[in-house]
């Protein structure tokens, strides 16, 4: 076979590069031609049989698309409680026409039974109101009538702001055009009377097949009593609190036995809300003494562990950072050898055996009697 009679059996590949061009670029209608007219090549008339199935395939998808989304414009429609839509049945007898026919047959029932759903939103114990994109009230369940002390014809296409303040309205609205949604946050409701009701409100919106802000929906919980119990609560653990400080103070009693000397007697267990009080009791009871000498007498603590010991030595060392001294009285036998095993260093600290011993100690040093107590 010749040069010329090869080349005459291969397909013109510049045409076939063309329409393979232009059917990657989305031309379904893209089709292979002879140069001469006469009849195409085999390779290009299958080219052209592909393009074919791929136009037949595309048309059948914007099909199917445009039918989802006529589905979607439906379903939007019973969301909103509009009945009067109806799914188009093409005929194709295909899943998506037995979906329309499934979705005609719901929004009949539906609509025949529209007191039902009715009763079911009347029974919501949540206040609920869907808005027009205006602001305006397109329904309220009797819950919220009820909450805002409202006749069902006063309150449809009202502004919302007559329920809900201006200044949260329409930020409200602006962050669910980003967001589409807000659940369980803080706010007020306003009733016909003018008095706020706290409400944990949520919202979302309802929007178009092309995405197009259609409304909102709000659902708020009353929640007054939450509000009452939560302050009710705190009120209680204020008195708590309190009484749990007055407590420590009674059971960290500072006591001034002269114009030099205080004593601190320390009674029970030491947890480190206790050490801590202790401390803090002991600093400002010298500097609102003047005093020289703290007297920390533990003969009543209970026992000496790694925190008691810790709780005395930072004592020992804020009582000398304000210029007094300390002197520790009381420590038992068992206290000592239990300081002494955990290494517990008190040098510079005066230790006496008993409180009386401290006290005699600390009037002598300032050669002073004890001043005698008032009756």
């Amino acid at each position: 076979m010749s040069d010329g009679a090869e080349a005459a059996d291969l397909p013109d590949r510049g045409e076939l590069a063309r329409v393979i061009q232009e059917l990657a670029a989305g031309n379904s209608d893209a089709r292979a031609a002879s140069p001469d007219g006469g009849a195409v090549d085999p390779a290009l008339g299958q080219l052209n049989r592909l393009a074919e199935e791929l136009a037949a395939l595309r048309a059948m998808k914007r099909n199917a698309s445009a039918r989802l989304a006529e589905l979607t414009d439906v379903a939007l429609a019973v969301a909103s409680l509009d009945y009067s839509r109806r799914a188009e049945i093409s005929g194709d007898v295909d899943e998506l026409d037995g979906l329309a026919a499934g979705m005609n047959m719901m929004i009949e029932e539906l609509q025949s039974s529209t007191s039902f759903v009715n009763n079911i939103l009347s029974a919501m114990p949540d206040a609920l109101l869907v808005l027009q994109m205006d602001g305006a009230i397109q329904s309220a369940n009797r819950a919220a009538l009820e909450l805002l002390g409202y006749a069902k014809g006063e309150i449809l296409e009202q502004p919302v702001e007559r329920v809900l303040r201006a200044d949260a309205a329409l930020p409200l609205i602006e962050r669910l055009q980003q967001a589409n949604r807000i659940v369980n946050e803080a706010s007020e409701l306003v009733t016909r009377e003018g008095a706020a009701i706290p409400v944990a409100l949520s919202a979302s919106t309802l929007r178009g097949a092309q995405d197009e802000l259609l409304g909102v929906v709000l659902v708020a919980r009353d929640i007054t009593e939450q509000r009452r119990a939560e302050a009710e609560r705190e009120r209680l653990q204020a008195a708590v609190r309190r009484q749990t400080q007055m407590l420590m103070e009674l059971s960290t009693p500072l006591i001034p036995i002269s114009d030099q000397t205080v004593v601190l007697p320390l009674i029970g267990a030491l947890d480190a809300a206790r050490a801590a009080q202790v401390t803090e009791t002991l600093l400002r009871g010298i500097v609102a003494h003047g005093a020289r000498v703290a007297i920390l007498d533990v003969t009543g603590v209970s026992g000496v562990d790694q925190q008691v010991a810790s709780a005395i030595v930072r004592a020992v060392r804020a009582t000398r950072l304000i210029g007094a001294q300390v002197v520790l009285t009381g420590i038992r036998p068992d206290v000592a050898a239990t300081m002494t095993a955990l290494d517990i260093e008190l040098g510079g600290v005066v230790t006496c055996g008993t409180l009386k011993d401290g006290i005699a100690y600390a009037e002598g040093r300032h050669g002073r009697r004890a001043a005698p107590r008032a009756p």
